[in-house]
């Protein structure tokens, strides 16, 4: 009957003995592994590039005057042609009025500054009038006005939202185009929009 041999009483000297080995194997390896020396890359060159000087005959090249214009012969005019063609006096008084401007403008225009009206007292003052027959006829109240006031400040249209008599209307409106808004801005930009004015017409007791 052979020997039983028991596999659990060997494991660590199997294990030591391994480990051992392996051990003598990787300093082998090192000893017997040349070195080797890591090199920079060096990007390949496909094609130098040759300077060469420039001759002396090609440098310090001055360009030659341009030729002299040909002189036009003009016949010597009469002192009879030059008063007809004396320019006339002319009624001028001032700059012609601009070209008409396209007014469509949408309802709503975005803008971070809103318009400012800059004279409406002194333009109240000067060309607001309460029309004679309201005024007898006792009628006050507001005028809604819808305004499109332009880049520039100026209001090129008028629209009555909101009517109160036709008199007050007229009257309301052509107050309305004598004022002057400092206009409205998108990102300091001047843009042109509309704007809703109401304008009042209050009896006073004389």
């Amino acid at each position: 009957m052979k020997p039983s041999f028991d596999l659990k009483e060997y494991f660590p000297l199997h294990f030591r003995i391994a480990l051992l080995a392996t051990l003598v194997l990787f300093i082998l390896a090192f000893q017997l592994i040349p070195e080797r020396e890591v090199k920079p890359y060096k990007p390949k060159v496909h094609k130098a590039i040759k300077v060469e000087k420039l001759p002396p005959q090609l440098k310090n090249i001055v360009e030659p005057p341009p030729p002299p214009k040909p002189k036009i012969p003009v016949a010597a005019k009469t002192d009879e042609e030059v008063e007809q063609q004396t320019i006339e006096k002319t009624d001028f008084t001032g700059f012609e009025r601009e070209a008409e401007v396209d007014l469509e403008v949408p309802d709503f225009v975005p803008y971070d500054t809103p318009p400012q009206a800059l004279n409406e007292a002194e333009a109240r003052r000067m060309y607001l009038e309460y029309p004679e027959i309201c005024r007898k006829a006792g009628i006050e109240g507001t005028v809604y006005l819808k305004l499109l006031v332009w880049k520039t400040g100026e209001v090129k249209k008028v629209v009555v939202l909101k009517s109160l008599h036709e008199a007050c209307d007229a009257a309301a409106v052509k107050f309305a185009y004598h004022l002057r808004f400092s206009p409205a801005k998108q990102r300091d930009i001047p843009v042109s929009v509309w704007v809703a004015f109401p304008v009042k017409f209050v009896l006073t007791e004389e």
